[in-house]
């Protein structure tokens, strides 16, 4: 997840999916299988007042050489501890899917010319300030075949969206910091709790030093940190000029600056990393 949600704000909303977020099929061995269809964009934050109407567009196009056909819905979904995404069917406690709205639950897709999909939140007039967090869902009503699987999948995309109602903001400060192995690889890691009422995601460049005296730039993952939890978020090292390639850091290192979150929060960082 963290990939991904660099990978969609270095490169724009569009982008298409070949490789399933959520793959549903009764199989003993992970799988992948094609579908053929991009979704702009992937991610709604949105606002409104409490006994208002907040209304958005989903542009869908199929890629495929014939007509596609989706069906579509709503569902709520958590986080994991990983960054990976729980999407669920049946209404989880305090979710907001009640309020939501799509304009309908089947689709035909004429291959090359996009489909502007629209959605509605509602939230009726007494609702507390809150942040609303749902997904729509695309599932391809034809199973996708995966090469060397002996079944078909049913593969579906799930479009995240979060609605603040009111007057809600995220409140995030350091925690803890930690160096932990991800992706086979000892990595500095900042603890991140969120006192807040809505989501928060953390922005920016720091310096970093390492035992060799490198400089290096080092970026946050993007991951969200939702209300009232803490998270991990792991730090990224690059080259100075060079953000997009990621280099194995030799500890200790140190790293400060500063990294933004919200509207105007700011969160210092100085410390000193080492396995």
């Amino acid at each position: 997840m963290t990939r991904l949600a660099v990978f969609l704000r270095r490169n724009g909303a569009a982008f298409r999916l070949a490789v399933l977020i959520a793959v549903t099929a009764t199989a003993v061995v992970p799988a992948r299988a094609q579908f053929s269809l991009a979704v702009s964009p992937p991610r709604f934050e949105l606002s409104v007042k409490p006994g208002e109407q907040v209304r958005e567009v989903i542009e869908l196009t199929h890629s495929d050489v014939r007509a596609g056909a989706y069906k579509l819905k709503t569902a709520d979904w958590t986080l994991r501890p990983d960054g990976s995404v729980d999407f669920s069917d049946e209404l989880l406690p305090g979710s907001c899917r009640p309020w939501v709205a799509i304009e309908r639950r089947e689709l035909s897709i004429t291959p090359g010319r996009p489909y502007r999909f629209r959605f509605e939140v509602a939230p009726p007039a007494n609702t507390p300030p809150t942040e609303c967090r749902f997904a729509v869902m695309v599932e391809g009503q034809q199973p996708a075949a995966a090469p060397g699987m002996p079944i078909a999948l049913g593969a579906r995309i799930g479009v995240i969206v979060y609605v603040a109602v009111g007057e809600v903001a995220p409140v995030l400060e350091l925690a803890g910091i930690a160096v932990k192995t991800i992706d086979g690889r000892p990595t500095p890691v900042l603890k991140i709790r969120n006192t807040g009422n809505a989501h928060g995601r953390l922005a920016g460049f720091l310096k970093g030093k390492d035992a060799d005296g490198t400089l290096l730039e080092v970026q946050a993952a993007t991951t969200p940190i939702m209300p009232g939890e803490t998270r991990d978020i792991a730090l990224v090292a690059t080259r100075p000029g060079d953000t997009e390639t990621a280099v194995a850091i030799r500890y200790p290192i140190a790293i400060e600056g500063s990294l933004e979150w919200g509207r105007k929060g700011s969160m210092p960082v100085e410390q000193r990393f080492a396995p």
